[in-house]
This record gives C-alpha cells, structure tokens and sequence, in this order.
C-alpha cells in the first residue's frame, strides 16, 4: 500500500420513504472515484459551536464516508459510531475525519449517520400504519450500515470479515446494542468508549415517552409535520437531566426493548445477550474516562439536592452499603460526580467486559485516566481514537484501538489488570471494584 489515503464521502447507504421509516439498504457498491462530499446531517436543534457542513435532514441523512489506503486489498474495516446523547451528532464532519487513523491502522474507515432525537428514537411503533416501524429508528439504521459495509468492504479494498465495531457514548451504547442484533454480521471486534450494553430503555416506558411527544404536538399525522416542530416537541419534553436520562430506569431516548415489533433490533436487552455467548467470537473492548462528569459544561451535571444514600437510591434503585461507603468520604458534590460517572459510564463499561469474560470471550478493559491537568474527562479519548493527539493519553488509546483493529484482539486489559491510557487518581475505583461494590444495584 502507499501513504496515500483515498476518501470516499457523503456515500448514500440507505433511502427513507418518510422520516419515521424503515431504512431501505442502497446498492452496496463504491462509487467510481474517490471525492464526493459530506451529506446532510440528521435533523437536529443547532449548537452552538458545532459544524454542520453539509447541512441537515430529515429525509437525505443516510450517508456513510470512507477512508482507505490507496491500493488497500483485504484491509481491516473500522467503523465508528458518533456519540451526542441520542440527540445530536453526526459524522458529516471534520471531526471525524478519518484519514489519520486509517493511515496509522492501515485500514478501511467508515464514519456513518443514524438519525436522532425524536426521529431516530422516538417510540411510535403502537401506534401502527404509518409509524409501524418507528422503533429504534436510529439503531435500525446503524444495523443498515452494518449491511451494508458488509457486502461493500471489498470495493474499498476492506476485508468484512475483519471488522471493529467503534462507538463513543451514546455512540458505545449502540454499538453494543448492534453488535447483537438479529441479522447483522457480528465485528470481529468491538470497542465501546463511555458507554456499553446499556443506556436501555424498558418497551413501556419507551411508548409512554413516545406518547408524551405525540400529545405535546397535537396532531393528526406526524410524518406531515414540519421538521422543526417535532424538534421544538423534543425539546419541550426530553428530560435534560443527566441522572433522569441514565438512571434506573431511564427516561427520555435511548436503546429500546422493541420485542415484538416487526423487524426488531433489541428483542432482549443486549447485556444478556452477551451473558448468554452471543459475541464469543468478537473481541470487546470497553473503555471510560476516571472523571467522566468533567467533559460535562457548566449547568449539564444534576448537582446533590439530597442525602447521599437517597440519592444514590434515586439514581440506581438501590443505595447497597458497599457504594455508600466507598464514595461518602470527602466533599459531596465531588463525591456525588464521581457517583454520577461511574454509574452512567464506567459501570457498563466493566459490566461488558465481565460479562464477555464470563460468557468464554475475549476482553479488556481500558481507563481514560489524566493528562497532566486535563481530567479524563467525557470524550477525552476521541483524539486518540482518531489518531490526531500527540500528548501521552492520546497516543496511548491510538496505540490500543490500531492493535485491536490490526489484529482483532489485545493481550491482557482485564478488570484486574486494565489497560491505563493515562494517570488514574488515588480516588478512581478499578473496574473490579466497580463490578463488586455496585452488586445489588441495576443499570439499564
């Protein structure tokens, strides 16, 4: 191969008949020549801040881009998945420009956009005609991908056989939720960041939110609306708390159980999947920040407004005394965030990969620890991951990731020994201690 990257962008995957429809896969074929250009985004509220180049949509947003050494045959295939609470995002950016890292892998680098918010995973399927396939609108497209890589990954001179399944924060809960659903080719690898089988959605309470959106915007048929009000509906009703959004049982979007429905995607909750050997053959590997709440601006971390341990309750269902005691000491508020970070992101995290282990798979588990006095915040991997940082940490999560897709697995990383990315506080729990302490007390 030469050091050239070629890049393939704004790659049509899949067509929409409405906004709240099934994907429909494309032709799964490269285009001609490299070149093209980002396609709209998924339809969403603006941040300030945040780059759209190629604009948004609710129809046109099913696009994927690919990046590849020139002359690559049988390459490896990574494929990430952006996080952005179910809400926002997308991979019609520079951001994720994948270039770097399929230079540093040596592979093929697919970024791709799902839908969000209230049209990737609003819950409307019980209300039939139209909507029957309005669950995990969002996920559905991701497995669509998924497909579609599957059969297209020669043409970009990928091997699908080979490929790693990449997903940060809510990108890392469907990525885990992916890699089990029915009729979609297991990765050979799986690397979730901040996040894991998790972030999970019972079906009932999937339709009473979903309900709750309907009945804010009043109105006959929702694929006639325009865009902008089912958004102003979201916002309206989507809780912004960070506790109500992953507690114990979560409120607002996320992975739903959608049983039942035609075509599901999570017919059971994926952590029992993986439980049950569903993923034996793919390698998992599971990472998250040791200070996850301080990626979070100023206003988005719920602050403590009660006792400890009722907080604790209120969060998880349970206040066990092994997680009162293990985060009582010292100040609350400081105290609270690292409750709030490690329930919601950490948790899942060493719950996959103990999960994986005891079910006969491969796994390992990796801190996101400090850069000097930058936290190992939420999101503090992505330039690691996209082979962009030159401090330490960074560096450290390129090393690891370019291994897992190279050879499909890593040695060692497990929750006794994990793989450190940076320097870990006196204070940060081992993801084995995290597994044993929070024992009696569910994440969904």
């Amino acid at each position: 191969m030469s050091g050239e990257i070629d890049a393939w962008l704004g790659v049509r995957f899949a067509t929409l008949a409405h906004p709240f429809a099934a994907p429909v896969l494309t032709d799964p074929v490269a285009p001609a020549a490299p070149g093209g250009e980002f396609g709209p985004a998924p339809i969403q509220p603006p941040v300030p801040g945040f780059d759209l180049p190629g604009g948004q949509s609710a129809i046109d947003c099913l696009t994927l881009n690919v990046w590849a050494p020139r002359g690559a045959q049988a390459a490896p295939v990574a494929v990430w998945l952006f996080g952005g609470g179910f809400e926002m995002g997308t991979a019609s950016t520079s951001v994720f420009d994948g270039a770097s890292l399929a230079g540093a892998a040596q592979s093929v680098v697919v970024t791709l956009n799902y839908r969000v918010g209230a049209f990737g995973f609003g819950a409307f399927a019980h209300r039939g005609g139209e909507l029957s396939a309005a669950h995990d609108l969002g996920l559905q497209d991701v497995c669509a991908a998924l497909r579609w890589i599957d059969i297209a990954a020669p043409s970009f001179g990928g091997d699908a056989s080979r490929v790693t399944l990449i997903g940060q924060s809510a990108g890392a809960f469907l990525a885990a939720a992916a890699a089990v659903a029915p009729g979609v080719p297991r990765p050979r690898a799986l690397a979730c960041f901040s996040g894991g089988a998790s972030r999970v959605v019972a079906a009932d309470d999937a339709a009473r939110f979903g309900d709750a959106l309907l009945e804010h915007l009043d109105a006959e048929r929702l694929i006639d609306l325009d865009p902008q009000a089912v958004l102003a509906a979201q916002a309206a009703v989507a809780p912004r708390d960070l506790g109500v959004r992953n507690g114990v049982r979560p409120v607002g979007f996320g992975v739903a159980i959608d049983a039942g429905t035609p075509d599901a995607v999570v017919p059971r909750h994926p952590l029992d999947a993986v439980r049950e050997g569903a993923l034996r053959d793919t390698f998992v590997l599971a990472a998250a920040g040791t200070d996850e709440m301080e990626g979070f601006g100023p206003g988005s971390v719920p602050d403590l407004d009660a006792p400890f341990p009722e907080a604790i309750e209120t969060l998880a269902g349970a206040a066990p005394r092994s997680v009162v005691d293990a985060y009582g000491e010292g100040d609350p508020a400081a105290s609270w965030r690292r409750v709030l970070g490690d329930y919601i992101y950490r948790l899942p995290a060493a719950r996959l990969v103990a999960a994986q282990r005891a079910a006969g798979g491969g796994a390992a588990y990796l801190e996101v620890g400090r850069e000097g006095d930058d936290p190992g915040g939420h999101g503090a991997e992505l330039a690691g991951i996209f082979a962009r940082g030159d401090d330490a940490r960074s560096r450290a999560v390129q090393e690891t990731l370019v291994t897992l897709i190279r050879d499909g697995r890593l040695d060692g990383g497990g929750l006794d020994a994990a793989l450190v990315a940076g320097a870990v506080p006196a204070a940060s729990l081992s993801p084995h201690d995290l597994v044993t302490i929070w024992q009696g007390a569910d994440r969904p």
